[in-house]
């Protein structure tokens, strides 16, 4: 099984068990302040977390299972489409040198206490596998600055 088919494999099965999270995530869709569509700002959300997720060449159920729930509570994101952006981010990710755009979309569009959240779930994927390596606090810094967060507590 190629290294696609088991993230497949390992994405399916998080999904069945975010069951429960479908009613509760309904009630999460938000407002955003930008112009841009909300499928474009979930597929930003998802390229950060996913290259995150991937940094260390490994693609841990946990770490997955943190970005399907926290595209479900921040975006009401369905099941279904969860697979698709993931997909959709691996994609781009491959044909990208890195992932700036994505920060100012997110930055442009977004509020404070949205990019907040955004790196929340970001803190969420790297604390998942519990094991923080030094590319993964790089990479927080990095976003966190993308996000115009450097100077905010983030709790």
């Amino acid at each position: 099984m190629d290294s696609s088919s088991k993230l497949k494999e390992t994405v399916y099965q998080l999904l069945g068990q975010q069951s429960g999270l479908t009613q509760k995530s309904t009630q999460a869709r938000r407002r955003f302040n930008g112009k841009a569509k909300k499928r474009d700002i979930e597929l930003a959300v998802t390229v950060l977390l996913v290259d995150l997720a991937a940094s260390d060449q490994e693609f841990d159920p946990r770490e997955y299972q943190v970005i399907v729930h926290g595209l479900m509570e921040m975006f009401g994101t369905q099941k279904h489409e969860v697979s698709a952006l993931i997909n959709q981010a691996q994609t781009i990710l491959r044909n990208l040198r890195g992932v700036s755009q994505f920060g100012k979309l997110l930055t442009d569009n977004l509020s404070l206490d949205e990019r907040m959240s955004i790196m929340r779930i970001i803190e969420q994927v790297i604390q998942a596998d519990g094991v923080e390596d030094g590319y993964e606090t790089y990479l927080r810094h990095k976003l966190q600055k993308m996000l115009g967060l450097e100077e905010t507590p983030i709790n």
